[in-house]
């Protein structure tokens, strides 16, 4: 019963309470309104020139308002933000997909009207962006900063491919991936933030539950019974049960980023298992098993971030004649990395589950 009233209490109040990052929420309302415009996102990908220039006009603004306020905080400091809990970021990440959506269909417009110069400030916007989701402190905005990021590597794939993309473009890429190599978040500082951040979410549910959860007429009964005291017992017994089993399963996640990717799988079936040994057991820890429900997936979604990030920056440094770096192992895979010379350029590919990226000799 506690699980059960816990679970109701932190949809109603827990969201309400939060607060957002400054930079972040400027970008998010700006692109807020197309959560609610059905089927704007989708004709964003439309094949129909003069349909997509009718959206890419209606959110020009929006889409320049964020460009200015990626701009604006461009050297601001990495700082603690206070965002949605990890269970509901969902609807608060929306807006920033759409972003990218609009960034995505204006460099593919620009490559249809021969305009490669515009499509470099749309993927370095859009990698800002990312850097400011991986700065949050929230893994389901560093998710979607993972998501985003691959996504415009196709917009990348598109730009080297253009009839008039240049030498010029292909070293101002390489310089954006680049950066994004080294200012890359380790999956150990991922993982540590999401456990702190963990212990803030039970700390908020044990202070507000039992001021939230008691209804008038149940405190009057517990009132009545002289139950009260052994109710708020029971909730927070509940709840510190819950959270001693997310800090145990933490330090399993945490241990296990020591290895590359395609070494963590022992340790990662060790967590399945502890998982699915928790679910229906006459203690579930209800809150444990959401937050950490999705952690193999986001490892997995960040070795392919990684993998994909370096294929292209590969690719690129190869066509302009520097291998340094090709016999690195792929984070993804645990294979060395293999640079094919083709007959136009030079294509980066390993054995997994990302692209490869071609970057054809300019």
């Amino acid at each position: 019963m506690f699980r059960h009233c816990l679970t109701l209490f932190f949809i109603s109040s827990v969201l309400a309470s939060n607060g957002y990052g400054e930079t972040l929420e400027a970008i998010r309302q700006q692109f807020e309104i197309y959560q609610r415009l059905s089927g704007e996102i989708e004709i964003l990908s439309t094949d129909d020139a003069k349909e997509l220039d009718n959206v890419l006009k209606r959110t020009e603004t929006k889409r320049l308002a964020v460009r200015k306020e990626l701009d604006r905080a461009q050297n601001e400091r990495k700082k603690s933000r206070n965002l949605p809990s990890p269970l509901f970021a969902e609807e608060y990440a929306a807006p920033f997909i759409h972003y990218v959506a609009a960034e995505r269909a204006f460099a593919k417009r620009s490559l249809e009207q021969g305009k490669p110069d515009d499509v470099i400030p749309a993927i370095q916007y859009v990698y800002r962006l990312a850097e400011k989701l991986s700065e949050s402190g929230s893994l389901e905005l560093r998710t979607v900063a993972a998501l985003i990021r691959l996504q415009m590597l196709e917009t990348a794939q598109l730009l080297v491919f253009h009839q008039n993309s240049t030498q010029e473009h292909h070293k101002l890429l390489y310089k954006i991936l680049e950066d994004q190599i080294n200012s890359r978040t380790t999956d150990a500082v991922i993982w540590t933030h999401y456990r702190e951040e963990g212990k803030q979410f039970f700390a908020d549910v044990t202070k507000h539950a039992l001021d939230t959860l008691i209804s008038p007429e149940l405190l009057k009964k517990l009132m009545d019974k002289n139950a009260l005291s052994q109710y708020q017992q029971a909730a927070i017994e509940s709840v510190e049960y819950d959270k001693s089993v997310f800090l145990h399963l933490s330090e399993v996640i945490i241990k296990s980023c020591d290895v590359p990717f395609f070494k963590r799988q022992p340790l990662l079936r060790t967590l399945d298992n502890e998982l699915r040994k928790q679910r229906g057991a006459a203690k579930e820890p209800v809150f444990a098993l959401l937050l950490l429900q999705d952690v193999t997936q986001s490892m997995r979604l960040f070795a392919q971030e990684r993998s994909g990030i370096e294929t292209a920056y590969l690719a690129l440094a190869a066509s302009q004649g520097n291998q340094e770096r090709s016999k690195t192992l792929n984070f993804l895979t645990g294979n060395e990395y293999e640079i094919r010379l083709i007959a136009d350029g030079v294509m980066c590919t390993y054995a997994g589950n990302v692209k490869p990226f071609y970057a054809p000799y300019r």
